[in-house]
């Protein structure tokens, strides 16, 4: 649901769903999506209701062409209508992402025997680190495992489909090998399952729930994944003394420095983020 009821409005007139049921309805239809906005929680105000009622919507065009994208709440000054300020990065951070385990990999034939292997490896004394250590194992496993058997699914599908395509040029006419039709059979399977892989990973990393299955909704897939990506980024800091960070550096800094005074002398004992990563 695009609008909510509690946050959008906190203060004054609760907001009723006759209100926003038909909006919703025709976000979801168009396959719109709200971008990530900073700055200001709410975008009017009347100095006692609080309501956050302007948006930008994108569409999956948008979100391919111009995925990193954010939207600046702005002070109102002497309107009462906080005005919305587009920000477009043009220079994509290339830095190493950390890994994320996707549910296609758990229907692998030796995915359970993986799994058993890594955990069932040398412990030390000290319970937590040992949970830990088991915990990388198993996520060095899954890493190996997606990059050897995942890592080319669209080259997959095309070679699938290729091969499906010169098969079936050999069938147009009745009378056909019983090992040709069996390669035919084969190769759909094949190409079913690496369509399945694919739309599992487009449908998990940008988590739409409410769209059918079929390739048809691949694109909008990827477009979103692209567009929540987008909307997870950190791209600036307020400070508590009002002044803003926005180089990848002084970001990283405010948050290393946060944590270490939050944690004080507990921040030596854990392990470095680097290894944890």
């Amino acid at each position: 649901m695009l609008l909510d009821q509690g946050e959008d409005r906190p203060v004054g007139n609760p907001v009723q769903e006759l209100e926003f049921r038909d909006f919703n309805e025709f976000i979801e239809s168009t396959g719109l999506a709200e971008t990530k906005t900073s700055g200001r929680s709410f975008t009017w105000t009347n100095g006692h209701t609080y309501s956050k009622i302007d948006r930008a919507l994108i569409n999956a065009e948008w979100m391919l062409a111009m995925p990193h994208l954010e939207v600046w709440i702005m002070d109102p000054h002497c309107s009462d209508h906080s005005p919305l300020s587009i920000a477009l990065e043009e220079n994509e951070d290339c830095s190493p992402k950390p890994f994320k385990f996707l549910n296609h990999l758990a229907e692998h034939d030796d995915f359970i025997k993986l799994i058993n292997e890594a955990w069932e490896g040398p412990e030390e004394q000290n319970s937590i680190r040992s949970i830990w250590q088991k915990l990388k194992r198993v996520k060095q496993a899954m890493k190996v495992l997606n990059n050897n058997e995942y890592n080319v699914v669209g080259d997959q599908i095309k070679v699938c489909r290729q091969r499906l395509t010169d098969l079936q040029e050999q069938m147009r006419d009745p009378g056909q090998d019983e090992a040709l039709v069996a390669d035919v059979k084969e190769m759909k399977m094949q190409l079913e399952k690496w369509l399945g892989v694919e739309e599992s990973i487009m449908r998990q990393k940008s988590r739409v729930k409410w769209l059918k299955l079929g390739d048809a909704n691949t694109a909008y897939f990827f477009a979103s994944m692209k567009n929540r990506c987008s909307q997870n980024k950190i791209r600036r800091l307020i400070k508590c003394n009002g002044n803003t960070v926005q180089t990848r550096k002084d970001i990283e800094e405010e948050v290393t420095g946060f944590y270490q005074q939050l944690l004080g002398s507990l921040a030596n004992e854990l392990p470095a983020i680097s290894q944890l990563s």
